[in-house]
């Protein structure tokens, strides 16, 4: 079913990202814990502790940002929320035939629901789609094709501007 290698799966890279910078704030941590047992000025033991702890929190900071870390776990949600969506409304055949005959309009009507301030659950969402008339959707589906079409030509015109 997942095609992906292992390691290229979002939640394993999130779980080694997680462990990498749970390692950097130990290895940051360090100084701090040798200083408790130097023979030094309270000056020094305080830059050295300190530099340790700016640097893991920097090395971190630096790493998410370079990874991309934060959206990883958007995409990760991204992907559990439309895996859910796909296997409960594989339940229901006469969507499916209604996703394929009109995949814009349909697109864009899931794409709505999941936007609204309550969406409806997917149950509700398929029972509204099938309530629907054939003419109402293929309305809408010619709508969304006239809408791609002069968007794509927009896009053209002003590309060679």
């Amino acid at each position: 079913m997942n095609k992906q290698p292992f390691l290229h799966r979002t939640p394993v890279k999130i779980a080694l990202l997680t462990v990498l910078f749970g390692l950097i704030i130990v290895v940051g941590l360090i100084p701090l814990t040798i200083v408790l047992v130097m023979d030094q000025t309270l000056f020094i033991r305080i830059l050295i502790a300190a530099a340790g702890i700016i640097w893991a929190i920097l090395t971190v900071n630096y790493v998410s940002f370079k990874t991309d870390y934060l959206k990883m776990w958007k995409q990760w949600r991204r992907e559990v929320r439309h895996n859910r969506m796909r296997h409960s409304i594989e339940q229901y055949p006469e969507y499916m035939a209604l996703r394929a005959k009109y995949p814009m309009a349909v697109r864009r009507y899931e794409q709505h629901n999941r936007h609204r301030e309550h969406p409806l659950s997917n149950k509700e969402m398929v029972e509204r789609a099938l309530a629907v008339s054939e003419k109402e959707w293929a309305a809408r589906e010619e709508f969304r094709r006239q809408a791609q079409e002069e968007k794509s030509s927009y896009s053209e015109e002003h590309r060679h501007i």
